[in-house]
């Protein structure tokens, strides 16, 4: 588990399901971030199952009061070794609107930076917002993320209709920023 001050993250439980829903049921994770739209408790359950089998998913917990506020994710960019992506990931995240504004994803985020830099040996961290964000953009940047390039899905697939901006962490920039802060 790891855990700061305020929150912790842990792996997805089935009793989550219900969040996801709740979640999945706001037509304003859909547009901020693609959240997947559940429509029932099952589809809600199917979809914890599918984070319970991806091995960097957390849900992130109020300390205080055990309380479920967002989920944070480290995926694969790939697989290929001679590419070097084995050495890079990308971060998710969604933070439950209630909760916003209190710098708690900003604290999930460098509990899951630190930990994908340190102890998963990461040389690269990218995350994608929709071009619209700038809530996710701004948060990214605070925590050292440089935008890299757009992608136009439009132009990729006539299924697709959305813009998405990229941003890289570096380790060697986020161990300079966070040489003075506890992990």
């Amino acid at each position: 588990m790891l855990e700061s001050k305020r929150i912790y993250l842990r792996p997805f439980e089935e009793k989550d399901a219900q969040q996801l829903l709740k979640w999945g049921g706001n037509p304003r994770y859909h547009k901020m971030a693609g959240f997947e739209e559940y429509r029932n408790l099952t589809e809600a359950v199917n979809g914890v199952k599918q984070y319970m089998s991806r091995p960097e998913s957390y849900v992130v917990c109020l300390r205080k009061n055990n309380e479920v506020i967002g989920l944070v994710e480290l995926y694969e960019r790939g697989l290929d070794e001679k590419s070097g992506l084995l050495k890079t990931k990308e971060v998710g995240f969604l933070l439950d609107q209630s909760f916003e504004g209190h710098g708690y994803m900003t604290e999930a985020l460098r509990l899951i930076l630190t930990y994908a830099f340190k102890k998963k040996k990461q040389v690269e961290v990218w995350a994608g917002t929709f071009a619209d964000n700038e809530k996710s953009q701004k948060l990214l940047k605070t925590l050292g993320f440089q935008y890299v390039y757009t992608v136009d899905y439009t132009q990729v697939s006539a299924l697709f209709s959305f813009k998405e901006k990229y941003y890289l962490l570096k380790k060697e920039e986020w161990l300079k920023i966070n040489a003075n802060t506890k992990s």
